[in-house]
């Protein structure tokens, strides 16, 4: 259970760096000046921080792995628009809107964790967490520039968006198999 719920935590940390090494690309094929560039950067930032309270009592009330499930789907089609917009204000609105979805699905992990495990062992899965957003944030930064440095596919700066697709859709469907029916 704790392995699929952090892959939110994972895939909402990857993608706040994995744009970074992406920015000259977005520069030269989506002709993005500096302010469109600062946006499809921060604009997830954003979006993710001033929705995570929200996000976090929409899962009491609905209930957690709902929420984490849809936040899930979210993620991985706004990641989809990510990769399929043709100009830098199409990609901004994409990241703001992948943004607002990972602070739908993030919030439901420490919830989920407060539920489910006893008292002497939400340490320990907290530590996890804070773990996996740091590796989060290494790997997206890594794999970035792996991704754009391989061009698998012709897709350019695109892949960078959508190696989220695959990886979504199957935390997706894992979460539902596994993650238990709660709510606050």
């Amino acid at each position: 259970m704790l392995a699929v719920a952090l892959s939110a935590v994972f895939m909402a940390s990857f993608d706040l760096f994995v744009v970074n090494v992406a920015t000259v690309a977005l520069r030269e094929e989506l002709r993005a000046g500096d302010a469109a560039l600062e946006l499809i950067v921060s604009g997830y930032a954003f979006a993710y921080a001033a929705g995570l309270i929200t996000g976090g009592r929409l899962g009491d009330r609905f209930g957690y792995r709902r929420l984490f499930v849809t936040g899930m789907i979210a993620f991985t089609v706004t990641s989809l628009l990510c990769g399929l917009a043709q100009n830098a204000q199409q990609l901004v609105a994409a990241r703001m809107a992948q943004g607002l979805a990972a602070a739908v699905m993030v919030p439901q992990v420490l919830s989920l964790v407060a539920a489910r495990f006893p008292a002497s062992h939400r340490g320990r899965a907290a530590a996890w967490h804070g773990a996996t957003a740091g590796i989060g944030a290494i790997a997206g930064q890594l794999a970035g520039g792996l991704l754009l440095e391989a061009d698998a596919a012709g897709l350019g700066w695109r892949a960078v968006f959508l190696v989220n697709v695959p990886v979504g859709l199957a935390a997706a469907i894992a979460a539902r198999r596994t993650l238990p029916r709660l709510s606050g």
